[in-house]
């Protein structure tokens, strides 16, 4: 979106991915099915508990410790919220054995699972960053600034439980981006072999139980069928009603709009999505992106406004974003306060500082250029042959400037 963009690393488009996660077939949304094994009443925590294991997640993730990481995990609950709601029935119980057995030996094994998944992506440069803790619906949740080495950006509430030992740990993720929990979309990945075990014992199921497991398949063709030429929206028609508002199938058709450059579609989706999501991250997350892409900047700005009410949390990055969309509004003054701000709210973010380069040079104050550029080179370790800089304004008066001589002279010192 900037300007001025790295030479030597990915280009950055900070939204729209749909994240590192190898489980993002979106959605089987249905959270009161997910939560049957959540006991019924949840040992409660204080504030300062939540907010000590929050650090503690980014301190263990920032170190890149696998182990420890992985120790954070109930992997046992986790297992539990994938295939309880089939478990009901003892036929299909019986038939499943074998898709929990997998998924024990993937989670609560050796094996590569969600906490390797992020990671992998911290290690290829990327960014996990606490920004709060909350309680929703007898939840308790800290929340995740996610930052993937392209830039793209998401945010997880990671889902806490207070174990009988007094530790906690998380038994969910809720994938902002998809609208889904991570349990969720892993029991999209595997609803073909339920759905096959469910039709193997299907003497042994109630109406109720055979309409619910044909519906979800249904449900799973329309979100995974990958046929460029097929239209989404048709197949909508045919969906069973209780998943037609559901948030990952709306997801779905408005990346179908955007794909497809039908921008009144899309805003028709964004309104159903709002209508029935009003405080959720999700529509706003792909809306900042999409609006600043086609050049609708008061939405973008809009949109940001719900995002960051929606998080209900400072998220420094956020400021930056809002000054990258007001430089290309011309409010140059604007732009620089938020990102000044976000630069001093978190020092170690790179973004606002790209934003601040911009900035002064647009407005010809070199001084705060080079001393920019300084900060890049010893606290992030990037040096000017990284960036392009060429085509911002007055980009000539840079390179002629006494400042920017003065400071490449200091360089080769």
């Amino acid at each position: 979106m900037m300007d001025h963009r790295f030479k030597s690393l990915v280009r950055q488009h900070f939204l729209l991915s749909l994240t590192i996660l190898t489980l993002t077939l979106s959605a089987n949304g249905n959270l009161v099915a997910q939560t049957k094994d959540t006991p019924a009443t949840t040992q409660k925590m204080t504030p300062t508990e939540l907010q000590t294991f929050g650090r503690q997640i980014q301190e263990i993730v920032s170190s890149q410790n696998p182990d420890k990481f992985r120790a954070l995990f109930d992997w046992k609950t986790f297992v539990n919220r994938v295939l309880s709601e089939y478990e009901q029935n003892p036929a299909v119980k019986q038939a499943i054995q074998s898709i929990r057995l997998q998924l024990e030996t993937s989670y609560t094994g050796s094996n590569e699972g969600i906490d390797t998944e992020i990671l992998t992506e911290i290690v290829n440069g990327g960014d996990y960053r606490f920004l709060g803790m909350r309680k929703e619906q007898d939840q308790y949740k800290v929340i995740f600034r996610f930052l993937t080495p392209d830039g793209s950006l998401n945010y997880h509430a990671l889902i806490i439980e207070k174990q009988q030992s007094g530790e906690l740990k998380i038994i969910d993720i809720d994938n902002f981006s998809d609208g889904e929990l991570i349990s969720q979309s892993l029991k999209r990945l595997y609803l073909p072999e339920i759905y096959k075990a469910h039709l193997s014992v299907k003497d042994k199921l109630n109406q109720q139980e055979i309409s619910r497991i044909v519906n979800q398949k249904k449900r799973y063709d329309f979100l995974t069928t990958s046929d460029e030429k097929s239209d989404p929206f048709q197949a909508y028609k045919t969906l069973p009603k209780q998943y037609k508002m559901e948030k990952p199938v709306l997801l779905l058709l408005a990346h179908d709009t955007i794909a497809k450059e039908n921008q009144k579609k899309y805003l028709q989706v964004l309104n159903v999505f709002r209508k029935n999501y009003p405080s959720d991250l999700a529509a706003e997350l792909l809306s900042v992106e999409y609006f600043y892409l086609i050049g609708e900047f008061t939405s973008a700005l809009e949109s940001l406004d719900r995002l960051s009410d929606a998080l209900k949390s400072v998220d420094p990055y956020l400021y930056s974003l809002r000054a990258e969309i007001l430089i290309e509004t011309g409010d140059i003054n604007l732009a620089g306060k938020y990102a000044g701000k976000a630069a001093e709210i978190e020092p170690n973010l790179l973004h606002p500082y790209l934003n601040l380069i911009n900035i002064s040079v647009m407005q010809s104050s070199f001084d705060d250029t080079v001393k920019t550029l300084g900060t890049l080179k010893t606290r992030f370790g990037i040096n000017l042959e990284d960036l392009d800089l060429s085509e911002l304004e007055n980009y000539s008066k840079l390179m002629n400037s006494p400042e920017f001589k003065k400071w490449q002279a200091s360089l080769k010192k």
